[in-house]
């Protein structure tokens, strides 16, 4: 378990298919937030977080015994290429200013 499947693909040596299914991510809104037309609701539409990334992002939250918190700055000091697709170049502008 230690030696694969708890790691990064790309920092198995031998990584091979486990019986683990695949798992399917949805996001769910209410009725009543869907109909607002809220700024929000086209940052979830757009929020998709490729697997490989998802993996690395838990892999490094055990490795370094990091909360949410800490691999939610982790994440967009090194997926930028990912998340400023998500969100409109004012918030992109914001954000990257608070990384600093």
């Amino acid at each position: 378990w230690d030696g694969c499947i708890v790691k990064a693909e790309q920092d198995c040596a031998d990584p091979k298919p486990s019986s683990w299914t695949k798992s399917e991510v949805r996001t769910v809104v209410t009725d009543r937030f869907n109909k607002t037309g809220s700024p929000a609701l086209e940052y979830l539409s757009k929020r998709v977080f490729p697997g490989a990334v998802m993996n690395g992002m838990l892999a490094y939250m055990k490795d370094n015994q990091a909360q949410g918190s800490d691999a939610a700055i982790e994440f967009l000091l090194k997926h930028e290429d990912i998340w400023t697709k998500w969100v409109p170049a004012d918030v992109v502008a914001k954000v990257k200013a608070e990384l600093k």
